[in-house]
């Protein structure tokens, strides 16, 4: 099959060749998206023949899922998809060093309720959006939940390596934060490293522009100017902490850009179902200070940098992170000595690895069932500024093992218990039950 596609691509690409004319716009259109399509093609052979084809779920463009970029490959207009979860949680009682007891808790929680909605205007002008409500969604009566926008941007599509991307983006780092669909995670929970209070919180999203493309041989990028963090904040609820820099993230909403920052990420699949690849954050997060704080005039240039492999094939699904978060420490030395913000580690690390095996990859169904261990290490407070002293409770490390079942690729039931550690001796062991769709 591959040798009848090279003459069949050649001879496809190389008609326009030999008109007398240059193309026109809308043919080279045609040519790039022909192009695009015999690469998945080809791809998709090659992966049926090793045996390293990819999940279902996990297929989409740019970066995003199969159902926060079905617009892509839409025709023309309105598309529609979406995905939710609801959870379990049993936190099981502790008994602390001091000698009282941490009781046992359980909470059910309509965790999310997404809708995507795109448009696609023309072959390239894209509309994406991700609406969502989590927590039962706000009302009167559910003051604590939320119905937000998690990204709303346009793509304007020039050609496979460049385009152009503007709106509220999210921010291209670790495997959460763009590709965060239930099925195609394992665990009921998201890694701690890649939630709020680990050192990508997720979900992260900013306002912004920049590029993204494929470079062809595997290589694709993405590249933004966003708003830059807010670490002295808004208010007293906002801002950096001992627990990093999840308050200091700004989430699109009338966001102080008097300082800006660039993120972008890089990722190499040298074979189908293999990944390698990069990340970065750098700004300065001191955008003028509140009502409360004064500007303390230095900055607080913040650097986030990860480095991440995936493996996907054969049954297998193994994932690999290590990042890594440094703050300046004079920015921080300059913040007020009584306040939180002060707390916030100089230097942040750590990462993760996850290991799963479907039982059922052999046996020609689509069905799915996956055991999986992940261990983490998280240390929020690794350096911190003079006259703080760390606390114990930022030196953590998570082991979660469990399983999920898949009836077919698009829906899931997870089961996991976390066995959660750290100095302090106050970490509570988790059990989390969960169900998970996307479409």
């Amino acid at each position: 099959m591959k040798a009848f596609l090279t003459p069949l691509m050649c001879t496809l690409l190389a008609g326009p060749a030999f008109a007398q004319e240059p193309p026109k716009p809308d043919q080279e259109k045609r040519i790039q998206d022909l192009e695009r399509k015999l690469d998945i093609l080809s791809k998709q052979l090659e992966a049926q023949s090793t045996g390293t084809q990819m999940e279902a779920p996990d297929q989409g463009r740019f970066g995003l899922g199969a159902s926060a970029s079905k617009v892509y490959d839409t025709k023309g207009g309105l598309s529609i998809g979406g995905y939710g979860e609801v959870l379990y949680t049993n936190t099981r009682s502790k008994l602390l060093p001091d000698g009282s007891t941490l009781p046992s808790t359980a909470q059910t929680d309509a965790l999310r309720a997404v809708l995507y909605m795109g448009y696609k205007f023309n072959d390239w002008i894209v509309l994406n959006t991700e609406l969502e409500w989590e927590h039962g969604g706000y009302s009167d009566r559910s003051t604590d939940g939320e119905a937000i926008l998690e990204f709303a941007y346009l793509d304007f599509l020039v050609n496979r390596a460049f385009n152009v991307r503007a709106g509220l983006l999210l921010m291209p780092m670790g495997f959460v934060n763009e590709l965060h669909e239930p099925p195609s995670r394992l665990g009921a929970r998201r890694p701690f490293l890649e939630n709020e209070g680990g050192i990508i919180p997720t979900t992260w999203r900013e306002n912004g522009v920049g590029i993204h493309g494929d470079l062809g041989h595997g290589l694709t990028y993405r590249l933004f100017a966003v708003n830059g963090l807010d670490g002295i904040g808004r208010d007293a609820d906002h801002g950096f902490n001992a627990e990093g820099i999840t308050g200091a993230v700004q989430l699109g909403k009338q966001a102080q850009a008097n300082k800006l920052a660039l993120t972008g990420r890089l990722d190499w699949t040298f074979t189908p179902g293999a990944l390698v690849g990069g990340s970065f954050y750098r700004g300065n997060s001191n955008q003028g200070g509140n009502d409360t704080i004064p500007d303390t005039g230095v900055p607080l240039d913040t650097s986030i940098a990860e480095v991440h492999g995936e493996y996907r094939a054969r049954g297998w699904q193994v994932r690999a992170i290590y990042a890594q978060t440094s703050i300046s420490k004079a920015g921080v030395e300059a913040l007020p000595a009584a306040s939180v913000l002060r707390e916030v580690g100089t230097n942040q690390a750590g990462g993760y690895l996850e290991v799963g095996y479907d039982l059922l990859s052999s046996g020609g169904t689509r069905q799915s069932l996956i055991p999986f261990v992940r261990y983490e290490q998280l240390k929020l407070q690794k350096q911190v500024a003079a006259g703080v002293v760390a606390d114990p409770a930022n030196d953590r490390t998570y082991l979660t093992f469990g399983m999920d079942y898949k009836p077919i690729p698009q829906v899931v039931v997870k089961a996991d218990y976390t066995k959660a550690d750290n100095k302090a001796k106050t970490a509570q062991d988790q059990f989390n039950l969960g169900i998970g769709y996307n479409f």
